[in-house]
């Protein structure tokens, strides 16, 4: 895992810079099997569903930013980075870190920050796919 988070670390910092509005790290995780990406919560942070517990019962909850963890085997993360390996300044990039995130808030039973922009995103992928 360390030898592919060296591999990869210019996209790993690429999606950082493009999401550290909603998150503090992207890592590679040897935690996922199946999925693209999982979020996780720092050692000290809440978790979410203590947040959302919290949020419920009108209590003040800290901002926290959340870790993004990919699957480096995962085929989405590897076509990724050959993207990635092409042209580091590709507007899709980030594009796709948003798509990731989402999919890792969706799939923990969280919100999206802004679902709008995410079902914006997702048309604009399906639209792309469906013109090749």
């Amino acid at each position: 895992l360390k030898t592919k988070h060296e591999e990869i670390g210019a996209l790993l910092t690429k999606l950082k810079d493009s999401l550290g509005e909603w998150v503090k790290e992207v890592r590679l995780s040897n935690r996922l099997t199946e999925s693209p990406a999982c979020l996780v919560s720092g050692e000290h942070d809440l978790s979410p569903h203590l947040e959302r517990l919290m949020k419920a019962m009108h209590q003040p909850v800290p901002e926290t930013k959340r870790i993004l963890e990919l699957n480096p085997t995962h085929p989405l993360v590897e076509k990724l980075w050959g993207v990635y390996q092409q042209s580091a300044d590709n507007a899709m990039i980030p594009e796709y870190g948003e798509l990731l995130l989402g999919q890792a808030l969706l799939a923990e039973g969280g919100e999206l920050p802004n679902p709008t922009r995410f079902t914006q995103l997702l048309s604009k992928l399906m639209l792309h796919r469906l013109e090749q």
